[in-house]
């Protein structure tokens, strides 16, 4: 029986593709069904997990309160911890004893269909992995509409486990489901049938027929292999018998022989290669494609007030470029849920307070709406921050994010910082502010390398000042 693992990110589409799986008539091991059945009301498992984490963490009916004790564990690593050492073991067993069923059962695979197939190593029990994969935009848009989290809320949550793209470098097959549920079907369909006729393969080669007759030949103008059969004597001519005057030299044939092996050894390297070589062109290409489609530039309008500002304030234009797509993804109108208005998310007392610096007479929060007035006081507030943190750039995108305040307490933890001057992305606590500046200085270094490489003066002339 053959096991195929199967895996994939958050909203990526793996329940859809376990489901058409499991109506082909092939068994499905299900990791959240397993983890339902262990935690029944009533279970030795449940009843651990109400001595660790209390009561409040199960319903009415005494089932378990999946919701809370889910958002309890994503944001304290500890708790995930001690939740993953009363399950681990649990679920592994019970994992095994349903593969061995459906072995004794005689199926011809089965799939074990387990998110975190790599990180809690259900891999090793697999003969093949396949991965579910999606662009990461798309895979957050799908969250998003789904589950109703806020765009930074889904983000967390994508970040927080292994990502779609190195589930895909370490499976066999992925499967892209960022088209038609069709076409994912259709991929699906022939990754089983493949995997079905394998089995139906005989395991050891057939032996060659046991017979001495001639080969009937359909041309017989073709000469026959000396190798392989010699010539019926009615077609031979009559010719003296003859000594053979020349044996070939045993030296001189194994020379012939590692020369032929050699080259074999040669031409098929250089297919595996070729083959590779391919693979990470084709694998490039598709890189670039959603770069180009997830960077572009804003309108002329909105680019030429970035150039302005960004120099007026001594600020590189690809930093406020990622700023600004992750603050609002380039729309003026945006409000986030905690009142941020416009193209950088501006709060209406950050911006009254930037406004009394920069002696801009009647303000009104209102004004946030207007790109240039929100451009020039999110580049003119990133200025001061720079001023404030010695230029370090985790330590102004954090400040943006969750204030001065919270960065200069990291600031003053010898384990986070131990010059109390810089931080680093690895140094900074686990949650919203992490994933946000992780993301900002990402999207940073592709803007730079995009639009703002010398190599590239075609696209950089867009991005000069326009004045």
């Amino acid at each position: 029986m053959r096991i195929i693992g199967l895996t994939g990110g958050i909203a990526c589409g793996k329940t859809t593709v376990s489901r058409y799986i499991s109506s082909c008539g092939i068994p499905v091991v299900d990791g959240d069904l397993l983890s339902r059945e262990l935690t029944a009301p009533g279970s030795p498992v449940l009843l651990e997990i109400r001595d660790v984490f209390g009561v409040r963490y199960l319903n009415d009916n005494g089932s378990l309160n999946r919701r809370a004790l889910g958002r309890l564990v994503f944001e304290n690593a500890e708790a995930r911890q001690r939740l993953d050492d009363i399950m681990a073991p649990h679920l592994m067993a019970l994992t095994r004893a349903r593969i061995e069923e459906h072995r004794r059962q005689g199926a011809p695979a089965c799939v074990l269909d387990m998110p975190l197939l790599f990180e809690k190593g259900y891999d090793s029990l697999c003969d093949t992995v396949w991965t579910v994969w999606l662009p990461q935009r798309e895979q957050l848009s799908r969250l998003m509409s789904r589950d109703g989290y806020t765009e930074s809320e889904a983000m967390a949550r994508i970040l927080a486990v292994m990502s779609s793209d190195e589930k895909a470098s370490r499976s066999d097959q992925v499967i892209d489901n960022s088209g038609s549920v069709q076409h994912t079907i259709d991929q699906v369909s022939a990754l089983l049938n493949a995997v079905l006729n394998e089995d139906r393969k005989p395991a050891v080669p057939a032996p060659p027929p046991a017979y001495t007759q001639y080969p009937v030949r359909s041309d017989p103008a073709q000469p026959p292999s000396f190798e392989t059969m010699e010539r019926p004597r009615a077609a031979r001519r009559s010719a003296p018998v003859r000594k053979v005057s020349w044996r070939m030299p045993a030296w001189l044939m194994a020379l012939l022989i590692s020369t032929a092996v050699l080259l074999i050894l040669s031409v098929t390297a250089y297919s595996l290669m070729s083959g590779y070589l391919r693979r990470q062109a084709e694998q490039h290409a598709r890189e670039q494609q959603w770069i180009d489609d997830h960077y572009p530039l804003p309108d002329d309008k909105i680019m030429a007030l970035v150039t302005k500002y960004a120099d007026e304030y001594n600020l590189e234009k690809p930093f406020v470029l990622s700023v600004i797509l992750n603050e609002s993804s380039f729309n003026p109108d945006a409000v986030s849920p905690v009142g941020a208005i416009g193209l950088m998310q501006l709060m209406p007392d950050t911006a009254e307070w930037i406004a009394e610096k920069l002696k801009v007479s009647g303000f009104a929060p209102a004004r946030m709406y207007d790109p240039e007035s929100n451009i020039r006081f999110g580049c003119w507030y990133l200025n001061y921050l720079s001023g404030l943190f010695s230029g370090n750039p985790v330590c102004v995108i954090s400040a943006y994010h969750a204030g001065q305040g919270q960065v200069k307490i990291w600031l003053s933890d010898p384990s986070r910082s131990p010059d109390g001057l810089v931080l680093t992305l690895e140094s900074l606590p686990d949650g919203p502010t992490r994933t946000y500046a992780e993301r900002v200085m990402r999207d940073y270094g592709i803007y730079q390398q995009k639009y703002f490489t010398p190599d590239l003066p075609d696209l950089a002339g867009r991005c000069a000042d326009p004045g």
